[in-house]
């Protein structure tokens, strides 16, 4: 509680620090920008985008991490971490509803063409999620030794250190390439450390517990309170969103703003061929609002654990997936990646209102999303017999083997 009271305090301290002094770092960060956009060095630009565009690539990590290693729990939080951090900075910037750099200053170019609120920086909270949480839920021997692994000094020096460079490398880049100022940056670090502090010290573990524990033999699983609970944080998230998306539309942006916004996109972003206002789905605190609704994820996910009835068995993984062949190993990664290809049609239909983009992409996406995650990969591999211990929600019945040789039936009664 000590950390969580020191945490809080100082997130608030930086806040208010951060509202003190934004036309300063506003002003100093417009000066920087220009400078770093008109004395580049070559190939400058090309580097600062691939530690731009490799935030698209390093949610893969939980993606194999849930095929090959045995905590795949673990892979699967981290996952819903790194969607609750974009909608988590999705709800912050309809909050701050502030312009990205080139919007305002005309000098500004913008080399990626982001046409939401800037403050906080997605880049910056995603990045350090994904960097941060990476070593701390799948691979935690690298900040502590574990019972069954210890990493050498020069092995966590070398990860810390490349984590921590990706990480302000990726957000000197959206200084670099004008979409977000160094204010935005910081503000986006701070709060992804404060969500990734508290969630490590106070929610991680005792999360991993209580499912692990529901994914046993013999266990009723995740109890109807628990989905409720987080049904109605969802429900109250919207409502919140809701909210913030409407007034901006008609409280704190006014349409010549937001046409003064939107026309530097017009002008300044190669490819641009329409003139966005302030209603299109697709800019400002329309998209933020749809964004912030991945929190969704999180309801489908103890549903789809609720319905699929499997069990965990931890630590379980590694040793049985030895025995398939490399066949069925290949098979297992194709039929996840084909289930997850299914949602890709929702991102191509066109919507001509907020709310239909909201609840006719976002939401659908990310409830079927849980659900092909929890439900309908196990029962596939399940139908085509080739689960194996150790396997997320693995389905079972009278007749399989358990690990140590007995049924599962047999081995429930004798526990």
């Amino acid at each position: 509680m000590k950390l969580f009271i020191i945490a809080t305090i100082a997130l608030f301290l930086y806040i208010a620090i951060d509202l003190i002094f934004n036309q300063e770092m506003w002003d100093a960060n417009t000066s920087l920008t220009l400078y770093l956009q008109q004395n580049q060095f070559p190939g400058e630009k090309d580097m600062f985008l691939v530690f731009s565009y490799s935030l698209f690539l390093l949610p893969s990590i939980a993606g194999i991490a849930f095929l090959v290693l045995d905590n795949k729990l673990g892979a699967l939080l981290y996952g819903l971490m790194i969607l609750f951090s974009a909608a988590s900075n999705s709800f912050l910037k309809n909050l701050y509803h502030q312009a990205r750099p080139y919007f305002i200053v005309q000098e500004i170019e913008p080399y990626e063409c982001n046409k939401e609120f800037g403050k906080p920086s997605g880049h910056a909270m995603s990045s350090s999620a994904m960097c941060f949480l990476l070593p701390c839920i799948l691979f935690p021997a690298i900040w502590k030794d574990q019972p069954n692994y210890k990493y050498p000094l020069y092995i966590r020096v070398i990860f810390i250190f490349i984590i921590t460079f990706w990480t302000f490398m990726t957000g000197f880049s959206r200084v670099f390439m004008g979409v977000h100022s160094f204010g935005q940056i910081i503000l986006g670090w701070v709060y992804q450390a404060y969500i990734s502090i508290i969630y490590m010290m106070y929610i991680h573990d005792r999360i991993m517990t209580y499912l692990t524990e529901c994914l046993q033999m013999g266990h009723k699983g995740i109890s109807i309170r628990v989905i409720q609970i987080i049904g109605l944080i969802a429900f109250s998230w919207t409502c919140v969103a809701i909210i913030f998306l409407e007034l901006n539309r008609y409280v704190f942006i006014s349409p010549a703003e937001a046409t003064l916004w939107m026309t530097a996109v017009y002008e300044k972003c190669e490819n641009q061929t329409t003139l966005y206002t302030i209603d299109s789905p697709l800019v400002l605190q329309n998209i933020c609002f749809s964004m912030s609704l991945y929190i969704w994820i999180m309801l489908s996910f103890v549903i789809g654990i609720k319905l699929s009835k499997g069990i965990y068995l931890e630590n379980q993984f590694r040793y049985h997936y030895k025995s398939l062949s490399l066949w069925q190993k290949t098979l297992r990664i194709f039929i996840l990646i084909i289930l997850v290809a299914l949602l890709i049609p929702f991102f191509l239909i066109e919507f001509n209102s907020v709310y239909a983009q909201a609840f006719g992409q976002i939401v659908p996406v990310s409830i079927l999303g849980g659900l092909i995650i929890t439900v309908v990969y196990s029962k596939i591999l399940y139908y085509l017999k080739i689960s194996v211990p150790g396997d997320f929600l693995q389905i079972i019945d009278n007749e399989q083997s358990a690990p140590d040789g007995m049924s599962f039936e047999l081995q429930a009664k004798s526990s």
